[in-house]
């Protein structure tokens, strides 16, 4: 594949018997393998057969077609057009040790206003961006405050006045100065811009989406292919996935904090999880 994909087979496993929940002796014995190939599959230390994976998506619900073709390297997302109209997003790429992390600079063309849509583990990546393209951000957009999301906030609050946006129910832990809590549905002004904020919560207490036209930032709520780990609430999350972002049209892109950016309709088509039937 040419963008991997944020979650292997055995990710997507793991995270579906979450759901249940099960051990994964119980899934061994629901699919009639045995506890040790379940938990190489589970490592992503195995792919198995056609048959076995048909076993293991019908034993967790899946849409086994969907998962067949992540199983075998199949499929990706298709590469979407460059972004026109009058906004940029700059997605960076950031690493906290060597797990890599998607942040977004949003741009308003008319006044150079930028947010910063979570920040990383790694800030100075953010601020040599902002200096390569031009801009000092004023705001700060935080999905959810895990590490690899929000560890770089602090030194980003030395370097620019910052306004951060978060989740009314989101841990604060590590965070400095007094953030602002976002409601559900809540407009933010960036120059002018208007931006919603989308309470998504289940990966964690209070996360949020941030939706701008056919662009929604999503965090670790849905990843191409897959969801969001459920620390939280496994059913709350498969909620905001299915009923919030799903919602959108077709064409709305989804930018998620790991893996490669993709649609509404391609996770309709495509995810195990969320397959909707034409």
């Amino acid at each position: 594949m040419t963008f991997p994909l944020e979650d292997e087979f055995g990710d997507i496993v793991q995270k579906a018997r979450d759901r249940r929940p099960w051990s994964q002796a119980e899934l061994a014995r629901e699919t009639g393998l045995s506890s040790s190939v379940v938990m190489r599959i589970e490592n992503c230390d195995l792919i198995p057969d056609a048959v076995d994976i048909a076993k293991i998506a019908k034993a967790l619900d899946l849409h086994e077609p969907s998962l067949q073709a992540i199983a075998n390297g199949k499929w990706e997302p298709e590469k979407q057009p460059e972004l026109c109209g009058d906004f940029e997003v700059v997605c960076l790429q950031v690493f906290m040790g060597s797990y890599p992390v998607k942040c977004y600079l949003l741009i308003c063309k008319k006044t150079r206003m930028t947010a910063i849509v979570d920040t990383g583990g790694n800030p100075k990546e953010i601020i040599n961006a902002a200096k390569q393209w031009g801009v000092t951000p004023g705001m700060v957009l935080l999905t959810h405050t895990h590490p690899d999301h929000a560890g770089g906030l602090n030194v980003l609050l030395k370097q620019w006045p910052l306004k951060v946006y978060v989740g009314k129910k989101e841990p604060r832990s590590g965070m400095s100065g007094s953030p602002h809590y976002v409601e559900d549905g809540e407009k933010i002004q960036l120059g002018a811009l208007t931006v919603e904020a989308i309470q998504t919560p289940g990966h964690t207490p209070g996360g949020v989406s941030y939706r701008l036209g056919s662009v929604v930032f999503s965090g670790d709520c849905i990843f191409a292919g897959s969801m969001g780990r459920a620390n939280t609430s496994w059913s709350a999350l498969y909620q905001s996935v299915s009923q919030r972002l799903l919602a959108f049209p077709n064409e709305t892109r989804l930018l998620p904090g790991h893996g490669p950016a993709t649609t509404v309709g391609e996770e309709k088509l495509h995810n195990p999880f969320f397959f909707y039937k034409k």
